[in-house]
């Protein structure tokens, strides 16, 4: 039976290498972006990275130069490679749609694009309301940012659905191939609506980058952000983790102000700075109680990330040495 990997990883350049690694074992990749003219044109060679990245405006462009020169090595080696995310490519129809005039009432109706507009709509009203709450008092903005949690999960599981069934789709033409899959390492429903149809028709196996690096640093078990925690508590029916939804979104506000926000590369002294960073601030709020984050949000909200993560060592000196003390205990970055 032919193999189906789905590889579950950060978009970062730190988890370039073992992605790669995965890619190279396949003979078929399926990236996890909607399709794009200029894809196939920049993958043969007929157009220069440089060109692509400025037509594509992307975010994290050091990451996608990287890998599309890596993926343009895989396309002479006889790899075939295809962008596959259907939920995004309706949301771009949309877009495209909504600039060019077409009333709103007029795009919601078409029945293939309805779901995607209506799940869309929600999902950037609720962050809409969340963004106006930081204005306002902790505990409203601890009820807008679940709002917004909720209708991202409810979002989460739509797109994961529809790739799902793309996916088997183009599995069912390609008889006898191996795939492997990109997919953020949220998208845990994907490899449940995969599983679900799998049957004869192929073996599917899992291949969580995250977790992988987390174990080879000494750490057993995820230890996501705050943020992924609550995504994945209303993901899967609030019923998994012994903990209150409330702390999570408090935990969550507060470790967003605290990242690292601009793309890091990798160096041999430091190859995973984003994680050892993230690291570092989940091991801090995972020990703040609703009040201390409420505390510490009053004086950061404001701040730029270096000034409040000055103020969150100032506030909760113990909670600062104690996650550099298990860090260093348990991580060698």
């Amino acid at each position: 039976m032919r193999l189906i990997t789905v590889g579950l990883t950060p978009h970062r350049q730190e988890f370039l290498v073992p992605t790669w690694e995965l890619m190279r074992c396949h003979e078929v990749i399926i990236l996890e972006e909607p399709p794009d003219p200029y894809f196939p044109k920049v993958i043969k060679g007929e157009i220069s990275i440089e060109t692509y990245l400025e037509k594509i405006e992307s975010g994290f462009p050091e990451y996608t130069r990287l890998n599309l020169e890596f993926l343009q090595k895989l396309y002479k080696e006889g790899k075939s490679i295809c962008q596959v995310e259907p939920y995004l490519e309706r949301w771009l129809i949309i877009r495209e749609m909504l600039d060019s005039g077409v009333p709103r009432e007029e795009v919601e109706k078409i029945r293939e694009l309805s779901e995607v507009y209506q799940s869309e709509h929600e999902t950037f009203g609720k962050l809409l309301d969340y963004y106006a709450a930081m204005q306002g008092p902790f505990d409203s903005l601890v009820q807008k940012i679940k709002d917004f949690a909720r209708a991202d999960a409810k979002r989460l599981a739509l797109r994961d659905k529809m790739r799902a069934k793309e996916i088997i789709s183009l599995i069912r033409r390609l008889p006898n191939k191996t795939i492997y899959v990109e997919a953020g390492y949220i998208h845990l429903k994907l490899i449940y609506y995969l599983a679900k149809v799998k049957k004869n028709l192929f073996c599917l196996k899992v291949e969580n980058l995250l977790l992988k690096a987390l174990k080879a640093r000494g750490f057993n078990g995820v230890l996501p952000s705050p943020g992924d925690g609550l995504t994945s508590y209303y993901l899967f029916g609030g019923k998994h983790r012994n903990i209150s939804e409330d702390l999570l979104a408090a935990r969550s506000i507060v470790y967003i102000k605290l990242i690292e926000k601009e793309e890091l590369s990798p160096t041999p002294e430091e190859p995973f700075p984003h994680l050892k960073n993230e690291l570092f601030w989940r091991l801090f709020v995972w020990q703040l109680s609703y009040e201390e984050c409420k505390t510490l949000d009053k004086f950061i909200r404001l701040l730029t990330t270096q000034k409040a993560r000055e103020m969150a060592q100032r506030l909760f000196p113990d909670a600062y040495k104690k996650a550099a003390s298990r860090l260093a205990d348990k991580v060698a970055l």
